[in-house]
């Protein structure tokens, strides 16, 4: 598949794996990320969300990405494109989490970009969302460097959200 590894100008993505298990373990038991994501995850929800994120690849030929730094080969974070129900719709989600020694330096604008330009050049999505907790001002500020609108507030998970839209421009 083309998609399995891809660069940005600072940052190499590599498909999410089972072999990746231990990176997003670290991302989900840091409580900083995991503030602005809802939570810390137990080890079961790690391994339910790994499977999740194996199947979007195998059902979509796209999914999320571990991304480390190019020079460096550290661990930055994990972003992408997969489809999800947000508020009882089928959409395509970009989504994005950074550990937080990467926060503040536009990585994340550079991973959702990357995602954007495949989920609309070559999948043809008419529109990708991303959302957020509203208190994430932070990933609010990323999506809309990155052009997308917002749409309304939400509930996601039972917990108040804020849904941004991006709207693709070629699409007929």
């Amino acid at each position: 598949m083309q998609f399995e590894r891809i660069e940005t100008d600072r940052l190499k993505g590599e498909r999410i794996c089972n072999e990746h298990w231990k990176l997003l373990l670290e991302m989900t038991s840091n409580l900083e990320v995991m503030a602005t994501l809802g939570g810390t995850l137990s080890k079961e929800k790690v391994k339910a969300k790994m499977k999740y994120n194996c199947e979007q690849w195998e059902n979509y030929g796209h999914g999320q990405w571990i991304f480390c730094d190019k020079e460096t080969e550290v661990f930055v974070g994990r972003g992408g494109i997969r489809r999800v129900v947000v508020n009882n719709r089928k959409e395509v989600e970009l989504g994005y989490a950074l550990m937080p020694e990467f926060w503040g330096k536009g990585l994340a604008v550079e991973i959702g970009e990357k995602a954007l330009s495949i989920a609309f050049d070559e999948f043809f999505y008419p529109s990708v969302v991303a959302y957020t907790l509203v208190t994430n001002k932070k990933s609010e500020r990323v999506m809309q460097k990155i052009g997308f609108v917002f749409e309304k507030n939400i509930m996601h998970a039972d917990i108040p959200h804020i849904l941004y839209r991006y709207q693709n421009p070629n699409f007929s």
